[in-house]
C-alpha cells in the first residue's frame, strides 16, 4: 500500500494533479492554519473518502523546526501501515517544504515536484506559479542516497570508534548506491584503511600474500596521491589524516621486520602499540579489555628490558613468538645474585636450554640485575592492588566488572612504568596512533 505527503499551501491545482497522477491509498495533508480549507477542498475535488486523507497542522508556517517535528510525525504514523510513502514538496511555505524534506531524509521516501515543461506554463514571464493544464511532475532524488550522506558518515563515525566491521558494512552500502566516480574512488580507499587498521587493532602484523601493514599502507597512500580529487578531499576536509597514516607507516616499519618474521629490534615497539590498543578499549568503554591489556603490557615492559639485557632466546623468539630467557646468556651476564635467585625456581631447574617465567619473576629477575625500576614495582603495592582487578574480572576468574576511573588509574600507572623502559615511549605511542576522520 502506498501513501502520499503533500504540503499545502494556496494553490490547489498542483496537488490535485499529484494525487490523480499518484493514486495513492492514503493522502496526508501538511498545512498552515489558512490552508486547511485549500486541502479540504482538494480532498473534496479528489473524491478522496473521509477515511481516505488526514490533515497535519502546523501552527506556525515559518518555523522550520515546527514543519520538520509535524512531518516526522506523518511519516512515523504510516510507515506502521504503508510500504510505500511518496513525498509531494510543492505547495506551502518554505519553511515547511524544507521541514517535510528534512524529515523524510533516510526514510526511503520518494519525492516529486509538480512543475512544467516549459517556462510557458508559469505566470510572471515563467517565474511564477505553474498554469492549469501545464503541470508535469517532475521525480527527485534523494540526495543523501545519491551521495550516501549517511553511509559515509556512518561509516566515517564508526572508524573513528574502532568499530571497523560497522564501519565496512556501511562503506560498501555506500559503494551500492553510489553514481559519481571520485566518490566511488574515494570509498574504496576508505575500505582499504579500515581493513588495514582491523588487522592491526587485532594485534596483525600482516594482510593478504603476508604483505606487512606498513607496506599495505604505503601502497594506500600511493593510491591518494595518484588520485586528485581524493587526495585534495582528504587534505580538506581531514587534513591530519594523511599525515598520520605517513606516521602509522615509519612507525609500524620499526616494529614489523620484513615479512613479518620477528626480531629482538621490533620487541620494544609492541609496548606502544600495545599501550594505545589499551586505551583505545576505554575510549570505547570496554574496560575489562583495556586492564587485561594492561596486564599484559606490564608483563612487556619487563620482557622489553630483558630483551635488551640480551638474555631472550633470539630463535624461540623468531619461531614461536615467546619469550624465553636463554641459560647460558644469562650466566654470561656474571651477576651473582642473578644465578643465586634462579637456582631454585622450578622453571629454571627442570628446563633445558632456555625456560621462561612469569610476571612476577621476571621483575625479581631485573632487580638481581639492578634494575631500579624494577625494584620500584616490587614495593609498589598500589598497582599491583590495581592489576588484582583484572585477576576478579569476569574475563579472567571472576565476575567483577571494571570501571572507568580503575582502568584509566591503571593505564596513567602502566605508562610511568614503560616510559622507565623505553624513554621515547611517548614519542612512538603518537606515531602509533590511529588516524580519525576529523
Amino acid at each position: 500500500m502506498k501513501a502520499l505527503i503533500l504540503s499545502c499551501g494556496g494553490s490547489p491545482e498542483p496537488l490535485i494533479f499529484c494525487i490523480e497522477n499518484f493514486n495513492p491509498d492514503f493522502t496526508y495533508f501538511l498545512c498552515s492554519n489558512d490552508s486547511i480549507g485549500i486541502a479540504q477542498d482538494i480532498a473534496i475535488v479528489s473524491g478522496l473518502s473521509e477515511d481516505q486523507f488526514k490533515l497535519k497542522i502546523v501552527q506556525n508556517h515559518e518555523s522550520l523546526e515546527d514543519a520538520f517535528a509535524k512531518s516526522r510525525e506523518i511519516i512515523l504514523e504510516l510507515r506502521k501501515e504503508y510500504d510505500e510513502i511518496h513525498v509531494d514538496f510543492t505547495g506551502g511555505t518554505k519553511p515547511m517544504v524544507s521541514g517535510l524534506v528534512l524529515a523524510a531524509i533516510g526514510e526511503e521516501c520518494t519525492y516529486s515536484y509538480v512543475g512544467t515543461e516549459n517556462l510557458a506554463g508559469r505566470d510572471k514571464n515563467g517565474l511564477g506559479i505553474v498554469q492549469t493544464g501545464f503541470e508535469k511532475i517532475k521525480d527527485q532524488r534523494d540526495p543523501y542516497d545519491v551521495f550516501a550522506v549517511m553511509e559515509f558518515n556512518r561509516g566515517m563515525d564508526f572508524f573513528n570508534k574502532y568499530q571497523f566491521e560497522a564501519a565496512k558494512t556501511n562503506f560498501m552500502k555506500a559503494i551500492e548506491k553510489l553514481e559519481s566516480e571520485n566518490l566511488k574512488e574515494l570509498v574504496e580507499i576508505y575500505l582499504e584503511i579500515v581493513n588495514v587498521y582491523d588487522l592491526w587493532d587485532k594485534f596483525k602484523n600482516v594482510g593478504e600474500e603476508k604483505k606487512t601493514l606498513n607496506s599495505i599502507l604505503s601502497k594506500i597512500i600511493d593510491e591518494i596521491n595518484s588520485s586528485q580529487y581524493v587526495k585534495e578531499y582528504l587534505n580538506e576536509n581531514f587534513p591530519e589524516f594523511i599525515p598520520q597514516i605517513q606516521e602509522n607507516i615509519e612507525f609500524l616499519k620499526l616494529k614489523i621486520s620484513r615479512r613479518g618474521v620477528l626480531k629482538l629490534t621490533d620487541v620494544p615497539y609492541y609496548l606502544p602499540d600495545l599501550l594505545n590498543n589499551s586505551y583505545r578499549r576505554i575510549e570505547e568503554g570496554k574496560y575489562d579489555d583495556a586492564v587485561a591489556r594492561l596486564y599484559r603490557c606490564i608483563e612487556l615492559i619487563a620482557q622489553v628490558t630483558l630483551t635488551e639485557e640480551k638474555i631472550i632466546d633470539e630463535n624461540i623468539l623468531k619461531s614461536n613468538a615467546e619469550f624465553k630467557i636463554n641459560k647460558n646468556d644469562l650466566k654470561a651476564k656474571y651477576n651473582a645474585d642473578a644465578d643465586f635467585l634462579v637456582q631454585d625456581w622450578n622453571e629454571y631447574v627442570n628446563s633445558g636450554k632456555t625456560f621462561g617465567v612469569g610476571l612476577k619473576k621476571s621483575y625479581e629477575l631485573l632487580s638481581a640485575l639492578g634494575s631500579q625500576y624494577a625494584k620500584n614495582y616490587l614495593a609498589d603495592e598500589d598497582i599491583k592492588n590495581n592489576l588484582s582487578s583484572r585477576n576478579r574480572s569476569i574475563l579472567a576468574h571472576g565476575l567483577q566488572p571494571i570501571d572507568k576511573e580503575k582502568a584509566e588509574k591503571l593505564y596513567s600507572q602502566v605508562v610511568t612504568y614503560a616510559k622507565r623502559a623505553f624513554p621515547d615511549l611517548i614519542k612512538y605511542m603518537d606515531m602509533a596512533e590511529f588516524p580519525k576522520f576529523e
